[in-house]
C-alpha cells in the first residue's frame, strides 16, 4: 500500500511539473507573438510616419521648388526690364547730345562703350550709370539714332537692352552680346569711330524732335486714341510737376477718383473723361522721360503714349498687353520706383 501511495505522489508531481513546463513553454510562446505583434505594429507607423513625412516634404518640396521658379522668373523680367530701359536712357541721352551740339552722325551704325571718348564723356553728363555699358546705335538717313541696343557683358546672364525701330527686337533681346555684335558685322572690342557733322537749322537736333511731337501711325480723327495719349501726358506732367506727394511707381494705377493737380485752370487743356487708368513710366534719373497708359474703360488697344521730348511711340499698332509684355510686367502687380 505504501509502495502504491509514493507511486500515485510520484505520478501526481510528473503530472504537475509536466503542466508547469507547458503553461511557461506557452507564456514564452505568447510573449514573443506578442512582442512580434507590437514590433510589426510599431514597424508600420514608424513607416506610415515617414510616408507621410516624405509626402509632407515632397509637397512642400514642389511648392518651394515653385516658388523658386517663380522667383526666377520675376528676377529674369526684372533684368530684362533694366536692360531695357538702359538702351532708352542711352538713346535719349544721344538726342539730347545731339540736339545741345547741333549735329548729328555721320554713317550708318556706332558700336562704342558709353562713357568712353569725347561722345561718350558728353553721354554720361546725362545720365551716369552708363559707363558700365557698351552699346550699338543704328543710325537712320537723317543721322539720329533710329535703334539703340546694349549690354553690361557677354556672358547669357547679361541681358541685352533694346530701344527703338529694329527688326527681330526679341530674338536679339535672347542672344549674348557678341552675337549680336556679329549680327550687325562688328568684331567684339573694336568700337567704331564717332564722327558728327553740323547740320543746317532745317535739321537741328530740336526741329528733327518737333516734326515727331505726336506719335506716329495714330489716327488723329480717332478720339479714343487723342484722349489716351491726353491721359499719358497728364501723368507725366503730374509727377514731374504734380503738388500732392503721390508714391511714383514704374507701373502703376491712377483711380479715375484721384484729381490732376499739375493741370490748372490757367491753361486751356480740358482733361477728358476717364475711368482707371493703368500707366508705365520711364526715367532718365528722376525726371519722367516717357509714360505709357491704358484707361481700362476703353478698348486695350488705345495705348496712350507720352514721351517727355522725343516724340513717338514703339508701340503704334499694339495692344496694352504688348507694352506690358515688353517690360516685363504682370497685369495689376505694380511695381513702385
Amino acid at each position: 500500500m505504501k509502495a502504491k501511495r509514493i507511486l500515485l505522489l510520484s505520478l501526481a508531481l510528473i503530472t504537475a511539473a509536466s503542466s508547469f513546463g507547458c503553461g511557461k513553454e506557452s507564456s514564452k510562446s505568447e510573449e514573443k507573438s506578442s512582442k512580434a505583434e507590437t514590433t510589426a505594429e510599431a514597424t508600420e507607423e514608424a513607416e506610415e510616419e515617414t510616408t507621410k513625412k516624405d509626402k509632407k516634404d515632397s509637397k512642400g518640396g514642389d511648392v518651394l521648388d515653385e516658388m523658386s521658379l517663380g522667383m526666377l522668373g520675376y528676377v529674369e523680367k526684372s533684368k530684362q526690364t533694366s536692360a531695357n530701359v538702359n538702351a532708352s536712357s542711352i538713346y535719349k541721352s544721344i538726342m539730347t547730345v545731339l540736339t545741345d551740339e547741333e549735329s548729328k552722325f555721320s554713317g550708318n551704325i556706332i558700336y562704342a562703350k558709353a562713357g568712353e571718348g569725347d561722345f561718350g564723356e558728353k553721354l554720361s553728363e546725362y545720365y551716369s550709370p552708363l559707363n558700365e555699358l557698351e552699346y550699338v546705335a543704328i543710325i537712320d538717313d537723317y543721322g539720329q539714332p533710329k535703334a539703340v541696343m546694349c549690354c553690361e557683358g557677354t556672358s547669357r546672364k547679361d541681358k541685352v537692352g533694346v530701344y527703338g525701330d529694329v527688326e527681330d527686337a526679341d530674338d536679339i533681346r535672347d542672344m549674348k552680346w557678341k552675337k549680336v555684335l556679329e549680327k550687325f558685322g562688328l568684331e567684339y572690342g573694336e568700337y567704331t569711330d564717332i564722327k558728327l557733322e553740323k547740320v543746317d537749322n532745317s535739321y537741328t537736333g530740336s526741329n528733327y524732335n518737333t516734326t515727331r511731337e505726336e506719335p506716329q501711325g495714330i489716327d488723329f480723327d480717332d478720339i479714343d486714341a487723342v484722349e489716351s495719349c491726353d491721359l499719358a501726358a497728364a501723368i507725366a506732367w503730374e509727377y514731374n510737376r504734380g503738388e500732392k506727394d503721390i508714391p511714383v511707381y514704374l507701373y502703376g494705377k491712377w483711380s479715375k477718383d484721384t484729381p490732376f493737380t499739375a493741370i490748372t485752370e490757367e491753361t486751356d487743356w480740358e482733361m477728358p473723361k476717364h475711368g482707371d487708368i493703368e500707366y508705365v513710366m520711364e526715367y532718365n534719373g528722376f525726371s519722367v522721360t516717357n509714360v505709357y497708359c491704358w484707361d481700362t474703360e476703353r478698348d486695350r488697344k488705345y495705348v496712350g503714349d507720352a514721351d517727355m521730348g522725343y516724340g513717338y511711340t514703339n508701340f503704334v499698332g499694339k495692344t496694352w498687353d504688348d507694352v506690358l509684355d515688353y517690360y516685363g510686367y504682370k497685369q495689376g502687380e505694380y511695381v513702385e520706383y
